[in-house]
């Protein structure tokens, strides 16, 4: 029976080194590569106890036991592997910094940072407010929703105020500070058509948050009852609302940036390229939906992929449950961010996972590539080895890194942008 342990925990192991790509394989593969890859350390304490346990039942007392033993260690090693990878994946996102600018990266690993890898899960600070479902479409959500059908077929149905218009705030508890601090905010995953905002980008918020930052996290529509543009509409009432009243909780609206994970890096990336479009604003065409900077994570960037390079199942699920079925190819070009860059983009921190099977790696060089052409803001790119997709939603050497990461890239833009202004003066 140890044998057969043995076996199955270094098909574990190989599968979060070298996951498999595939239009069925990738599915099937990436659940266990993914919690295989980011929680090595509590894997590999599993393997441990279960080892204990085969040999008091005296499983070493023949051949098979200690064949088993042998595929285990080799699985130990490919865990070992990951964790190192994980804790190596600073200089990445040192790399990063350095290529978006006048940011110098400056961190140092915390003895909180150990505490969270070893706890895993987020668990807010005891120094961090959280204030849940406020409401951020009301009237002007009403107005845009019925502004966009008028001018555009595909809008869907009318917005209705619930679930998908309520955002989370997140900012540290006591007296603020004197200055307004930079805000975030966080646009979750799920394929357009799943996913809630207590459940992706979580330990980033809660870090920035207890750093001072004010953050935000957001609903919004999903399909197949809501088809698109009705998602990135929502976004865009979401960064509106976040622009008008972040000043009453204590943040900069004009120093906010916005992220997202999966479709949530889509979204963010659209709307850092489509910023005071009226196009994209119906019925809120005078806000300001200027950010200050954008930090997509393993997004999707080309909803068209002529070249077929990102995931297969990307064009079928669009087709069937996002869009339209009516949907011209002329709406995909147009909800795709990389063929929205222009020379007033904002500054970019792009983050992907070479080990993403559900998005492709491909897909994020292409769009900096795309980004580093034709925008004049400073682009940071940190591709992580061994990195699967959603990498970020535990407490992982990776996403401790990435938390730093996200702090200096925005801080050093807020650095940049008050000495911008004093010269102006």
């Amino acid at each position: 029976m140890y044998l057969g342990f043995g076996a199955a925990a270094l098909l574990l192991s190989l599968t979060a080194l070298w996951p498999l790509g595939g239009p069925v394989s990738s599915s099937l593969s990436f659940l266990p590569s993914w919690i295989v890859g980011e929680a090595p350390l509590h894997v590999a304490a599993g393997f441990v106890a279960a080892t204990v346990g085969f040999g008091f039942a005296g499983v070493f007392g023949s051949w098979p036991g200690w064949v088993g033993l042998a595929l285990t260690a080799v699985a130990w090693a490919g865990l070992a592997a990951q964790f190192v990878s994980g804790l190596r994946s600073r200089r990445h996102y040192e790399t990063a910094l350095v290529e978006a600018g006048r940011i110098a990266p400056d961190w140092r690993w915390r003895v909180q940072d150990t505490r969270r890898v070893v706890v895993l899960l987020p668990l807010r600070p005891k120094g961090v407010q959280r204030l849940r479902n406020i409401a951020y479409a009301g009237h002007a959500g009403h107005a845009a929703h019925a502004g966009h059908a008028r001018h555009a077929a595909h809008a869907g149905h009318a917005a209705h105020a619930g679930h998908a218009h309520l955002l989370d705030l997140y900012r540290k508890a006591g007296p603020g500070g004197t200055t307004a601090a930079p805000v975030l905010l966080y646009f979750h995953g799920g394929a357009w058509t799943i996913g809630d905002k207590r459940e992706q980008g979580i330990p980033v918020l809660e870090h920035l948050a207890e750093r001072g930052y004010v953050c935000v996290t957001a609903n919004y529509s999903l399909s197949p009852k809501a088809r698109w543009p009705r998602h990135v509409l929502d976004c865009k009432l979401a960064l509106a609302w976040v622009k008008r009243h972040v000043a009453e909780y204590g943040g900069d609206p004009g120093l906010v940036f916005v992220a997202g994970g999966s479709a949530g890096g889509h979204l963010a990336a659209l709307l850092a390229l489509t910023a005071n479009d009226p196009a994209w604003q119906p019925g809120f065409e005078d806000e300001d939906t200027r950010v200050a900077g954008c930090i997509p994570l393993y997004g999707v960037y080309d909803f068209v992929d002529a070249d077929r390079i990102g995931n297969p199942n990307l064009i079928s699920i669009l087709e069937r449950r996002v869009f339209e079925r009516v949907a011209t190819a002329e709406a995909f070009v147009e909800a795709s961010p990389i063929a929205r860059i222009g020379e007033s983009a904002p500054p970019f921190l792009v983050v992907h996972g070479r080990n993403d099977v559900l998005v492709p790696v491909a897909t994020a060089r292409a769009f900096v590539s795309a980004l580093r052409t034709r925008s004049t803001q400073p682009v940071g790119y940190a591709e992580l080895p061994l990195a699967q997709h959603a990498f970020d939603n535990f407490w992982s050497p990776r996403t401790v890194h990435l938390a730093h990461a996200v702090e200096q890239f925005t801080s050093g833009i807020a650095e940049i942008r008050a000495a911008e202004r004093e010269v102006g003066r």
